[in-house]
């Protein structure tokens, strides 16, 4: 009995970890789009929109986006460089605040847009490019992907981190042919297999879990993905952090200061 429940709560956490790296790849997908179409807008760039590539590994997908947000990056610094002209520092700075009341933005953006001598609206991409060239989103993206260099995991193909149990069961080994512990973790698990090498789940679960028996392969695959949330998510947060922060500006200099 104990042995079932221990089964069916992986079972869970592979599917959960599963959808959770499905969501983290368009999270960092749909915010980069929603940075893009701000900076196109009021920065007059023309940055092409990102998609994810449902055929192709996590891997493959994030550094297309890394080399998207490189680009990217170079533009804010260059805006970035402009506005430090034209403010003091502790004006620059408490852009960065982000605990700022609505109040304190409101005056921010005042004098902000006073040493612009233009509309409120030619601040929208100024502001928006120092929140972003700050937090040099890029670089965090980066890290996350060196630390899992050599993880299996990356390699899984996008489209199949929606699979079903039902489907992911048909790849999980029948017979143990090794008595390998059943758990591998850190650095030793991770290179047991090149991430250069394209998945699907059921042949991540085959190749990187072979000689294991059904529950322990259950077991490493939910301990392998969440292991990558647990990089990934981080970055993902930020993310969407520096987004909503660069929107919660652009909103309060459109709606309620026009």
């Amino acid at each position: 009995m104990l042995s079932f429940f221990g089964a069916e709560k992986d079972k869970q956490r592979l599917c959960n970890a599963s959808r959770a790296l499905y969501d983290c790849v368009y999270i960092f997908v749909s915010s980069t789009n929603t940075m893009f179409r701000m900076l196109n807008q009021y920065l007059g760039t023309e940055f092409p929109n990102v998609v994810v590539r449902e055929n192709l590994s996590i891997k493959e997908n994030l550094q297309l986006l890394v080399s998207a947000l490189k680009d990217m990056q170079e533009i804010v610094e260059l805006k970035d460089k402009e506005v430090e002209q034209h403010i003091s520092g502790p004006l620059y700075a408490k852009i960065l605040r982000p605990a700022s009341s609505v109040d304190e933005k409101v005056k921010l953006v005042k004098e902000i847009c006073g040493l612009y001598k233009g509309s409120f609206a030619s601040i929208c991409g100024p502001v928006a490019a120092v929140l972003l060239k700050n937090n040099n989103l890029p670089e965090k993206l980066q890290s996350a992907l060196r630390l899992l260099m050599n993880s299996p995991v990356m390699s899984l193909r996008v489209g199949d981190l929606l699979m079903t149990y039902d489907e992911i069961a048909k790849a999980l080994p029948e017979t143990s042919t090794s008595s390998c512990p059943a758990t591998p973790s850190g650095a030793k698990a991770r290179k047991q297999s090149s991430p250069s090498v394209t998945y699907s789940l059921t042949s991540f679960i085959r190749v990187v879990l072979r000689g294991q028996t059904p529950k322990n392969s259950l077991e490493t695959a939910a301990n392998y993905l969440e292991e990558t949330v647990k990089v990934l998510k981080p970055a993902c947060e930020n993310f969407q952090s520096v987004v909503k922060r660069a929107e919660e500006y652009v909103t309060l200099i459109i709606d309620k200061l026009q």
